[in-house]
């Protein structure tokens, strides 16, 4: 669903699953502390949006989960470093001037300290090198290593883990649908899959990248039952030497003449 918002030059997006989520907080009771929780990841994901818009990043879209919010943009942002911190750094901001007014008027920290807490959460947790998260991306960026993926990885599937422990311990559903969330990333972003195609089909169909644009391996069904694995590399040569519409099947007949 499109609101149509603009603030910034921003459009607001609500996926389906987000009503889903709001329904059951408000049959568990939780729906409170849910809303207030929401407050802070939106102006997290504002924050984002606003320095991404400094820089010069287009169609920049906010889509409320029922997990959270991410923000998304056309194209490559420029700066994206100073994107990712500046997420984390508005709520760690937010929660100084909340405890600040505290202090000021302590009456007010009873109703204050939930608002207090979801600031101070949601940028330790996305301070983590966790993938997707700020600190995840954060650390790719800086190094650009296979080691920083790796580091990157593990870490996702532990606070996967780890969100359903705390979920498991407390029953709290927003545990639950980040630990599901982490999960999910995980199994479709973090494991490197094999595209697999038959011999039949074009060279143009190989080319598949993950999310980093890095080519994705290829296992190709041939006659007779067997299959071939292609790396990367092969099929960036295979790329180079023939053109896009020639068959796979074809391209590896030739290739076995030659060797």
């Amino acid at each position: 669903m499109d609101l149509g918002g603009s603030i910034l030059a921003l459009k607001f997006r609500i996926h389906p699953l987000f009503f889903v989520a709001v329904l059951a907080y408000t049959l568990l009771g939780g729906l409170p502390a849910y809303a207030v929780a929401f407050v802070a990841v939106t102006l997290h994901e504002l924050a984002h949006a606003a320095v991404a818009r400094l820089v010069g990043g287009e169609e920049l879209v906010v889509t409320l989960m029922p997990y959270g919010a991410m923000m998304s943009a056309k194209g490559v942002l420029p700066h994206f470093g100073a994107i990712l911190i500046a997420g984390p750094l508005s709520n760690l901001i937010v929660a100084s001037l909340t405890l600040s007014v505290c202090w000021l008027f302590p009456e007010l920290y009873g109703g204050c300290k939930t608002f207090l807490r979801a600031n101070l959460l949601i940028a330790t947790v996305n301070l983590l090198p966790a993938y997707p998260l700020d600190g995840g991306r954060l650390l790719r960026l800086l190094f650009p290593r296979e080691w920083a993926r790796g580091v990157s990885n593990v870490c996702t599937l532990a606070v996967g883990g780890a969100s359903f422990v705390v979920f498991g311990m407390s029953r709290n559903l927003s545990a639950l649908l980040f630990s599901i969330f982490m999960f999910s990333y995980f199994f479709a972003f973090c494991v490197r899959h094999v595209t697999r195609l038959s011999d039949g089909d074009p060279l143009y169909s190989l080319v598949k990248t993950d999310e980093e644009g890095r080519i994705l391996p290829a296992r190709i069904r041939q006659k007779g039952g067997r299959s071939r694995r292609l790396s990367p590399a092969e099929i960036t040569r295979y790329c180079l030497v023939y053109p896009r519409e020639t068959s796979i099947g074809e391209i590896l007949s030739r290739e076995e003449k030659r060797a």
